[in-house]
């Protein structure tokens, strides 16, 4: 069982965003206990606060066939008849061992060499790794705590970049899924450092939307064999 886009790649996403409207800003990700302040006068602590749920799953069938051989950890795939192979679904077939895992492979799904777990050895066969997907339409809340001596004019800059057009379209660009929607008035927070001195740090709350998906294993039928029944005969 999968999901994607996870926490770690949303904030991927905010910290690439961060370095295209801030470039040499250092972005840590909290929450990250005994490790001392970057030394660098200006930057950024990233962290989740909510997840938000926006609208009712959207469920959808991912069935994939395919004729692979598998030796050792390697699974060789010679011919993809339905659908993509991911990493982190499961793969059936004959001769195949309960609860064998696709954990790395060439991207795009299709024919090559595959890494499964566990180890093992299968003559090529017509092999399936069918899933379903449970998409959430959700809302992220990611707080940007600014530090620094510039950090109201950096705070300012992602306030009003994140809610423009301008914003959108740098995400866009990455291939995370993940849209901006709004970012709240940057506000003045104390921060008090490990000496009991106050340093500047302003708060912003930005918003996301994020469409994560769910994949979960799920059989499918190849054929359906249909089989007539007299139902005089069963009165």
């Amino acid at each position: 069982m999968t999901i994607s886009p996870t926490k770690s790649q949303i904030q991927q996403s905010v910290d690439q965003f961060i370095g295209v409207i801030l470039p040499g800003l250092t972005v840590v990700a909290g929450v990250d206990n005994q490790v001392p302040e970057p030394e660098v006068g200006d930057f950024i602590v990233m962290t989740p606060i909510r997840y938000e749920r926006l609208a009712t799953n959207l469920d959808t069938s991912e069935d994939c066939a395919f004729t692979a051989s598998i030796s050792g950890p390697n699974m060789t795939v010679t011919l993809v008849d339905i659908g993509a192979l991911e990493v982190g679904n499961q793969v059936g077939g004959p001769g195949v061992a309960s609860g064998t895992v696709i954990t790395a492979g060439p991207s795009g799904g299709g024919t090559g060499t595959y890494t499964v777990t566990p180890s093992q050895t299968v003559p090529s066969a017509k092999l399936s790794s069918g899933a379903t997907g449970l998409m959430q339409s959700v809302k992220v809340t990611v707080q940007l705590d600014v530090h620094g001596p510039s950090a109201a004019d950096n705070a300012q800059t992602i306030s009003t970049t994140w809610r423009d057009e301008y914003g959108y379209d740098t995400f866009s660009a990455q291939d995370f899924g993940v849209t901006p929607l709004y970012a709240d008035d940057p506000r003045y927070v104390p921060f008090v450092n490990a000496e009991s001195l106050y340093e500047w740090r302003w708060l912003v709350e930005a918003v996301l939307q994020v469409n994560q998906l769910v994949s979960i294993p799920q059989a499918y039928a190849d054929v359906a064999k249909i089989t007539a029944i007299d139902v005089e005969t069963l009165e």
